[in-house]
């Protein structure tokens, strides 16, 4: 992408929001911006193969996953455009990244280099506020995380997931229910049961590739 092309993406981003397009233009002409592709199936980041950069999807999707000890991995999250990755590997002393990020379809990423990205916190108080600001929002994310995975039964753990998925799509969640217990990593028998328990007292209705949210408040009471 040429600068003039990518501007008007980088001013839509998080880091750069209420910051005046001046202190923005000179931003993309005078920093370390990198734009690369990735195919569908391609690791970007990983635990132990990562960059002191941060990343910002400008297209295609990018899927966030926690890797077990047994070598599986656990679906946290899926990034679409404007959506970002990395500030940890840039503001953490850790010398690992605790999770992998892979293309689930083909995409495109924007990098800003590490060092570039501390400057401008150190310089703009703008930019250090909107940090501060995309931080806080991710760890209410990953508490909600948390109490999806930390139920004491698989109807807890279900229950909390669709509650997320309502918030992130709306009632209508589209979604297989072998995904499902991809992402949840439990058996697909016991998703099966569960959502047929839940469909029984008219939490839920299920479609084809398509649950339906009908009474949230049941789901919360679960």
């Amino acid at each position: 992408l040429m600068e003039k092309e990518y501007f008007d993406f980088i001013s839509d981003l998080f880091l750069f929001q209420n910051v005046d397009t001046d202190t923005v233009n000179n931003i993309v002409l005078t920093h370390n911006i990198l734009v690369r592709n990735f195919f569908k199936g391609d690791v970007i980041f990983s635990p132990d193969n990562f960059q002191k950069k941060i990343g910002f999807v400008i297209n295609g999707e990018c899927r966030v996953e926690r890797l077990r000890e047994e070598g599986s991995s656990v679906y946290l999250n899926t990034l679409r455009r404007y959506d970002s990755f990395g500030i940890l590997a840039v503001l953490s002393p850790e010398s690992e990244y605790p999770t992998r990020i892979v293309a689930s379809k083909n995409a495109s990423v924007l990098f800003i280099d590490g060092d570039d990205l501390i400057s401008l916190i150190k310089e703009n108080p703008q930019i250090s506020l909107n940090v501060i600001s995309f931080l806080t929002s991710r760890i209410t994310f990953l508490n909600k995380k948390i109490a999806t995975f930390s139920g004491k039964s698989t109807l807890q753990k279900l229950a909390s997931y669709l509650l997320t998925k309502q918030r992130e799509f709306g009632s209508n969640v589209k979604i297989s229910r072998t995904k499902i217990a991809s992402e949840l990593g439990i058996g697909r028998a016991s998703v099966y049961r569960d959502l047929d328990f839940m469909e029984d007292k008219d939490l839920i209705e299920i479609r084809q590739k398509e649950i339906i949210i009908k009474c949230p408040e049941g789901l919360e009471r679960i």
